[in-house]
């Protein structure tokens, strides 16, 4: 690996610390879909806005991120300060992006024409009807031509909007995907990615998942190729899921160089552990249901995110990780020489002293039954 691609991996902007800083807008939906953990806890979800006092605590650390992903557990285009939250991000520097399930895309349209948001992410979860089915009545097809719409506009224009379509994979939406990503081509997304299951709350999601425990299906991962070979006859970017369990280095959500700020102002490594539920996340495993106690670092009323982000209790939370990622960087160093019996040696010690460490700094005990933590 070349030095400067390790230096994307490992190191950060000193000046722009955060790859991402991803701030909920807001927890409440328009929808109230199977597959989401609000639909499984509703009984103990807390609904709730991001307000201007928030967001005034927020705005003058945004110089810290490279990214603000304006998106948590909700619909992010229901909170009516999202425009000018939106420009704030912007003019600060940063890249700027929303998740949304399509419902109110025509009328935030003009807003969204202005080019404060540089990322446009449609979640979907299969074709017209098992969409429908597991999203809560969502049609397809009017959320696929409001995106189109919008993005010949956008390209009318000459913005620079990057439209993304994130696919939830399923168990029952698997061999959907390859007309998914037809359909995603032809209303002119520039992308297409796959995603797993990632916090299950309840059996429920376990059944709906389309990994069991360390694998995928030999069925779902020919859907999987079949949708890559359409991708690329289409001329659109295709990103696939993990397709089997391993442990990995660091999640992709790496709390080192990313921040979640909740509606109400908490801060935390990431939305999985900070859903806006009382009391403990539960949390749904091959071995059983077991409970998380959301991770705090603090709350923005309290303390600036800067402050917070060098705060004692997030360095104790991120230091596995640095300490992880240090050793997978050791070891891609040791590699990157010219062949010879030293270098074989000194790989293979590097190789020990990586495995010693992973061994020795384990993933924090709220992220253990994460499935991000296994690659999916």
């Amino acid at each position: 690996m070349k030095s400067s691609n390790r230096s994307k991996i490992f190191n950060r902007n000193k000046e722009r610390p955060l790859r991402a800083l991803q701030v909920e807008v807001t927890s409440r939906c328009t929808r109230s879909c199977s597959i989401c953990p609000q639909f499984c806890l509703a009984q103990s979800w807390r609904g709730g806005d991001l307000d201007s006092s928030v967001w005034n605590m927020i705005e003058p650390d945004l110089h810290l991120a490279e990214h603000v992903h304006l998106q948590g557990w909700g619909e992010p285009l229901l909170n009516p300060l999202l425009p000018i939250w939106a420009k704030k991000a912007r003019e600060a520097g940063c890249s700027v992006g929303i998740t949304t399930n399509g419902d109110l895309l025509e009328e935030a349209k003009s807003w969204l024409l202005e080019g404060n948001v540089t990322l446009i992410t449609i979640s979907t979860a299969g074709t017209y009807r098992t969409h429908e089915q597991l999203r809560d009545g969502s049609k397809l097809y009017r959320v696929l031509s409001s995106v189109a719409n919008l993005a010949a506009d956008s390209h009318k224009k000459g913005l620079k909007t990057r439209f993304q379509l994130s696919y939830l994979l399923t168990k029952s939406n698997a061999s959907e995907l390859p007309k998914v990503v037809e359909h995603a081509a032809k209303a002119g997304l520039d992308e297409v990615y796959v995603t797993h299951l990632d916090c299950m709350t309840s059996e429920t999601h376990s059944d709906h998942a389309a990994y069991d425990c360390d694998m995928i299906s030999s069925e779902i991962l020919n859907d999987i190729e079949i949708a890559r070979k359409v991708a690329r006859r289409e001329g659109i970017v295709f990103r696939s899921p993990s397709q089997r369990a391993e442990e990995v280095i660091s999640c992709a959500l790496n709390p080192l160089n990313f921040v979640f700020i909740s509606w109400d102002g908490k801060v935390g490594p990431c939305v999985n552990l900070l859903l806006p539920v009382e009391g403990p996340i539960p949390r749904w495993t091959y071995n059983g249901t077991t409970s998380v106690e959301p991770v705090v670092y603090g709350t923005l009323k309290e303390s600036p995110l800067s402050d917070l982000l060098n705060s004692q209790k997030r360095l104790m939370f991120v230091e596995p990780f640095k300490r992880r990622l240090q050793a997978e960087e050791r070891f891609i160093s040791a590699c990157n020489v010219e062949p010879s019996i030293r270098a074989l040696r000194e790989i293979d010690r590097a190789d020990e002293q990586r495995t010693e460490t992973l061994n020795s700094n384990p993933f924090p005990s709220a992220c253990s039954a994460c499935p991000k933590t296994h690659g999916w």
